[in-house]
């Protein structure tokens, strides 16, 4: 029995081969693809393979004969085309051929994801290859790529080249090194012997600053059994004024509400047997310059120890940075995040803290009032931006 190997880039090529070589006869015995690698393998070429014999030699019981075409035609080229088509509608190689396509199309995949991935390192070159995918992780949770980076660069100069694949020992020097470029202050504490604490919270519109006063005030009082008193700046909404007052009621704490600067002033002076006071603000547009001058002239009235820029983790980035750039014509003293349980990825706290440079105090997780409101803790965030 004589056997033939034919190759070719495609089933069809192939067959044809098997087709002018071997005639109407023609039997396959076995089909199979593999690649060869070109181009410092980047690029793989694909090779069809087919053995074949005479089905004369081979008997029909064995294998299956291949169709019987027509006898040649006057014409050997026409011949030949029609006894390649036949062959051609065979159901196994039509099945051979399907496969075939389907390996292309792998192929190409893999082909374009190599390119892709070549791209991404040159774009990065200064990223190692073994935390390269900790990189993009990163920067998919919403790290600024430059600040991804300098966490990359900073793991790499600690890590030994045995301890690459370690991927546990890595993500604990992530959190290591993520965790010392975030400032966190700690919960609100009592500065002075004599007087109120007062503190006031400052920020955009719709990030949840009465609810986070509620939450504070909350605390203070029923856990640290603090004296709180509460004022309120923001008569533009009736609603946030009815929902300060209820908490208000509940904690038997006394409620102040005001229109002006001096009216302002007053209402501090006028809680000074309480240990701490709360200021509630108005929500104020980054866009709206008026409204942010009348919000310094309260507090310059104030005269807070303390003033927190309270941000929505559920912002944008660009939205975020304008808030910060706008009220950071204020003093800030803090910074608080809400709404991380609505946010996608933690990762943005990150960026912001890193450009305002003033600590994070809280983060607040939810709606419910006391509960849902943590003093920040730069493992816990940590853990938050790498999972």
């Amino acid at each position: 029995m004589s056997l033939q190997t034919f190759k070719a880039a495609t089933m069809a090529q192939a067959l044809a081969q098997v087709k002018i070589t071997l005639g109407s006869d023609a039997v396959i015995m076995h089909t199979r693809q593999y690649q060869l690698s070109r181009w410092l393998g980047l690029r793989r070429q694909e090779v069809v393979e087919i053995v074949a014999g005479r089905g004369a030699d081979l008997g029909r019981a064995r294998r299956p004969k291949l169709r019987q075409t027509p006898p040649p035609a006057p014409l050997g080229y026409a011949a030949n085309t029609n006894a390649a088509r036949t062959l051609l509608e065979t159901p196994a190689v039509q099945r051979a051929m399907m496969f075939d396509l389907s390996s292309q199309m792998q192929c190409i995949k893999t082909m374009v994801k190599d390119l892709s991935s070549q791209v991404r390192h040159q774009s990065k070159p200064q990223v190692p290859e073994e935390l390269f995918d900790y990189y993009t992780q990163l920067v998919s949770r919403q790290v600024c790529q430059d600040l991804a980076l300098e966490v990359i660069n900073a793991v790499q100069k600690e890590i030994r080249p045995e301890n690459l694949g370690q991927s546990q020992w890595v993500k604990e020097r992530l959190l290591d090194h993520i965790q010392k470029l975030i400032p966190v202050s700690g919960a609100i504490e009592r500065s002075k012997r004599e007087g109120p604490h007062v503190v006031a919270l400052i920020g955009p519109t719709g990030v949840g600053k009465t609810t986070t006063i509620a939450k504070l005030a909350a605390n203070l009082k029923l856990r640290e059994k603090r004296r709180v008193g509460l004022i309120t700046i923001d008569t533009y909404r009736i609603a946030a004024v009815d929902q300060l007052k209820k908490y208000a009621d509940i904690l038997g704490s006394n409620l102040r509400v005001v229109a002006s600067p001096d009216e302002l002033r007053s209402a501090v002076n006028s809680m000074s047997d309480n240990e701490f006071v709360l200021i509630d603000t108005a929500g104020r547009s980054p866009n709206d310059a008026l409204k942010l001058h009348e919000l310094r002239n309260f507090l310059a009235s104030a005269c807070p120890d303390e003033t927190h820029l309270v941000l929505s983790a559920t912002a944008s980035q660009c939205c975020l940075e304008l808030a910060v750039e706008r009220f950071g014509e204020m003093r800030i003293d803090r910074m608080i995040f809400t709404k991380l349980d609505e946010a996608a990825h933690a990762g943005i706290m990150l960026n912001i803290l890193r450009r305002v440079g003033k600590p994070l105090s809280y983060v607040t997780t939810g709606q419910d009032v006391p509960d849902d409101i943590e003093v920040g803790r730069t493992k816990r965030l940590a853990e938050m931006i790498l999972k």
